[in-house]
């Protein structure tokens, strides 16, 4: 195990301050006040390594949340890579932007909210659901029902989030348009089909062949073989001609161009992620040949809406946590695991096998 400060290498900093921070920590060891939790230690390595770590503190506006499960998003797997920038996740890093769990404590001006509540929270880069605990402002929480068990709630913040940020952000389509879904048996994926299919749209899902049946079975109106040679012939035949008001599109890569294809008059592509690498060609490329379609090509990052609105995004969090309780929407869960093992997890999540999301435990 390793102390966190204490026994690793640091940037490069004061000869006072790192004694400051070691006498921080060694205040926290001597009364009992640390946290075990798995850390980034080293970008573009396969391990995460164990690490003590300050027990979180709820501040003026936030709580403190004793985590009982974290989902796993492929946010997670980026840091791990080092592919984000370092200033937004310096070492060591412990991942987790979402999770479910119990309030512990309540900082000053908190309202709406007790100790001992079960809630879900989506926090940022830093929030650290892989470990015990998380402090985090009250706006990002939202009170869960006694039905719904944490791993299937840790499965929803960043999900149906992104779901609905890009189904309805940015211009809602007219009940009954059809909606392009990609990565259709991911935990966005499932999320879109199932938010849409309760908005009145129809889903055209693009996944792999062995998961068009589990695409249908969580609200899919017709499922597609993304490796199909005629896929944008199908999808003009499933909408008559016509094209989809919209395409979800967190692929990248050479998709965006393909979709263009299969857009309708003032149709839009939502791109949110770039799981097929950096989406190909130029402005002049993707635009053009559609002017007279008045068609858009949008980039969504949830962290906008989570940083900028920050009512909306605690009306859309407590919108969640209402559509679990009344069974509205169904987190799928393709596999829990300890904590300790997020590794295996990663792997999983990388593999594309998965149907659903992977969700880490935290044993009480």
């Amino acid at each position: 195990m390793i102390s966190l400060f204490t026994q690793i290498n640091l940037p490069e900093q004061s000869l006072a301050r790192n004694v400051l921070i070691a006498r921080r920590v060694r205040y926290f060891e001597l009364r009992g006040m640390m946290m075990q939790a798995y850390g980034v230690m080293a970008f573009r390595t396969d391990t995460l390594e164990e690490v003590s770590l300050p027990d979180p503190v709820a501040g003026a506006g936030q709580v403190l949340i004793r985590n009982r499960a974290a989902g796993v998003n492929n946010i997670d797997l980026l840091i791990r890579q080092g592919l984000l920038p370092a200033e937004a996740t310096p070492l060591p890093h412990v991942l987790g932007v979402e999770g479910a769990g119990v309030i512990q404590d309540i900082g000053a001006g908190v309202d709406g909210l007790s100790i001992g509540d079960r809630v879900i929270w989506l926090g940022n880069l830093g929030a650290g659901g892989y470990a015990p605990f998380t402090a985090i402002d009250a706006t990002y929480v939202a009170k869960i029902a006694d039905t719904i068990s944490f791993e299937v709630a840790a499965a929803a913040p960043v999900a149906y989030a992104t779901a609905r940020n890009t189904i309805f952000s940015y211009g809602a389509p007219d009940t009954g348009a059809w909606v392009l879904v990609h990565s259709a048996a991911g935990g966005v994926g499932v999320a879109a089909l199932q938010v849409a299919r309760n908005a009145g749209l129809r889903t055209i899902a693009l996944t792999s062949s062995g998961k068009l049946d589990f695409a249908l079975s969580q609200g899919a109106t017709v499922a597609i073989d993304r490796s199909a040679r005629d896929v944008v012939h199908q999808i003009l035949d499933i909408t008559g001609g016509q094209g989809v008001a919209l395409s979800l599109n967190s692929v990248g890569g050479p998709t965006i161009l393909r979709d263009l294809r299969v857009l309708s008059d003032f149709g839009q592509i939502i791109s949110f992620g770039h799981l097929g690498g950096a989406p190909e060609g130029t402005a002049v490329d993707l635009l053009t040949p559609y002017f007279n379609k008045s068609i858009g090509i949008r980039s969504s990052d949830l962290y906008t809406l989570w940083r900028t609105r920050k009512d909306a995004f605690k009306a859309m969090l407590q919108q969640i946590a209402t559509d679990l309780e009344t069974c509205a929407i169904n987190p799928q869960v393709h596999c829990v695991l300890p904590s300790a093992e997020a590794i295996i997890a990663h792997e999983g999540l990388k593999s594309g096998r998965a149907m659903g999301k992977f969700v880490l435990r935290h044993d009480p």
